[in-house]
């Protein structure tokens, strides 16, 4: 028994040790020239490649199915020659893409959602899992320095049971070794619980920072807004998973004082980019998470275009995914941001490809086209747009007390037919909540294809 203890201590030293050698300049390191960051990003490609031929079956299979080997892998452009993977693909046969070299007792499990339709399961390693959780001092850094400490602030995170950050946070918990006041003194909450639950529990826990989806803070801090409530203030709100529209985020900024932040990331690849406090983008680690703006036949898109996210892991030895489609709709931005970070800048994510409505007439609307209508309507809070059928569509609208809803009714109609075309039916109504998914998530603009997608998911469960 002894024997055993020490074993696990040692352990559990090896990987807080691992954590804080990779915690090392991670602040510093968006400031590096983008040549450097290069440079790192190639060497983490060579690396991988090598690790998939000689320990993942699909990739050993499908290099030497392409005539491939690793040496053909110098740099992030030729992840490309690989094919696309899709979520169907992991969701089949999740053990196809994992190392043999990892032992399955050591490996993080999370399913994801399945708000798309497609629930899967997704392995990670816990060397990657600890040095991911290093590689957050990107956007911590941000924040702490509005906090005014490194560590030992308190965050309240509300999240659905079971949820991803707190699988994480338990399995580095279980697995690492930590001094008592240097990392995060953290409290759950339940993303069901109604808004006057959780301004209970920030008023008891006075957390520096909240963070949860998008969607979840707009219910909280409509609620605030509308029975004036009084709340603890945190220093710092962000989000991740789902949007955050312009009029709630403008709401939390202005009304309540308080700075909003979103990290771009995903159950398939947990830290692909985070938002500065210029606001203007979010900056993509591409060192760790090359990224590829592609459209429907899977070209690159130059910057500027709008196209499907496809993304490389390089972190995750566990179970490797290469060239693997997320599905996001987004925009490589072609400015370099003023606050002095080198990693390059990709537009907040603009929905998901199952979000394109399309018509019979083969005609297609960019949900971020909808979002447009809804810019400048700083009192609705929320919406949702649902494609019934080709010429029927319903609005949900979430709006503050203050808004006039006739004439917002009015403008919302006539706008949504200068971008989905005229003599179309849109059914407008305001409502107290939006309907989320089962995993908590809110979807701004249902296609028709979603709907389908969902249904046949539900006809399953």
């Amino acid at each position: 028994m002894l024997r055993r203890g020490v074993i696990v201590l040692l352990s559990r030293l090896r990987w807080a040790s691992h954590f804080a050698w990779h915690l090392r300049g991670q602040s510093r390191f968006p400031f590096l020239p983008l040549a450097a960051v290069q440079r790192r990003q190639a060497e983490r490609v060579r690396r991988m490649a090598g690790h998939a031929f000689r320990t993942v079956p699909y990739y050993r299979e499908t290099f030497r199915r392409l005539g491939l080997g690793p040496a053909d892998f110098r740099d992030a452009g030729d992840l490309s020659r690989l094919p696309v993977l899709e979520r169907e693909h992991i969701q089949k046969d999740p053990e196809y893409f994992c190392s043999e070299a990892v032992p399955r007792s050591d490996l993080l499990r999370i399913t994801s959602g399945g708000s798309c339709g497609a629930p899967r399961l997704v392995l990670h390693d816990p060397r990657g899992v600890f040095e991911n959780a290093a590689h957050g001092e990107r956007e911590r850094s941000i924040w702490t320095r509005i906090i005014g400490r490194t560590s030992g602030y308190r965050e309240l995170v509300v999240a659905p049971p079971h949820s991803t950050t707190s699988k994480v946070q338990q399995y580095c918990r279980e697995r690492g070794l930590y001094p008592r006041g240097v990392g995060i003194e953290r409290e759950y909450a339940s993303l069901v619980d109604p808004p006057e639950t959780t301004a209970r529990h920030i008023n008891a826990f006075r957390p520096h920072v909240v963070h949860s989806y998008g969607s979840h803070l707009a219910i909280l801090f409509g609620y605030l807004a509308r029975s004036g409530a009084s709340i603890h203030r945190p220093a710092v709100v962000t989000y991740t998973s789902d949007s955050l529209s312009p009029s709630v985020r403008t709401l939390i900024e202005q009304r309540f004082g308080i700075p909003v932040f979103t990290t771009y990331q995903a159950v398939e690849a947990f830290k692909i980019g985070f938002e500065c406090e210029r606001h203007c983008g979010v900056h993509l680690n591409i060192d760790l998470y090359p990224l590829r703006v592609v459209d429907r036949a899977d070209r690159d898109l130059p910057t500027g275009e709008s196209g499907e996210v496809i993304v490389s892991n390089l972190v995750n030895r566990g179970m490797v995914l290469l060239n693997y489609r997320l599905g996001d709709i987004v925009t490589l931005l072609p400015e370099r941001c003023t606050c002095g970070r080198s990693l390059p800048l990709l537009s907040f994510p603009q929905g998901r490809s199952d979000d394109l409505i399309e018509f019979a007439s083969g005609r297609i609307v960019h949900p971020q086209a909808i979002r447009g209508v809804f810019n400048e309507e700083r009192l609705i809070w929320e919406y949702q747009v649902e494609q019934l059928n080709d010429t029927h569509f319903r609005v949900a609208l979430l709006a503050a007390p203050a808004c006039d809803r006739e004439a917002s009714r009015h403008r919302v109609v006539e706008n949504l037919e200068r971008v989905l075309g005229r003599g179309l039916r849109i059914d407008v109504a305001f409502v107290d909540s939006i309907d989320r998914t089962l995993g908590g998530k809110f979807a701004p603009v249902i296609s028709r294809r979603a709907r389908q997608r969902r249904a046949a998911a539900a006809s399953l469960a």
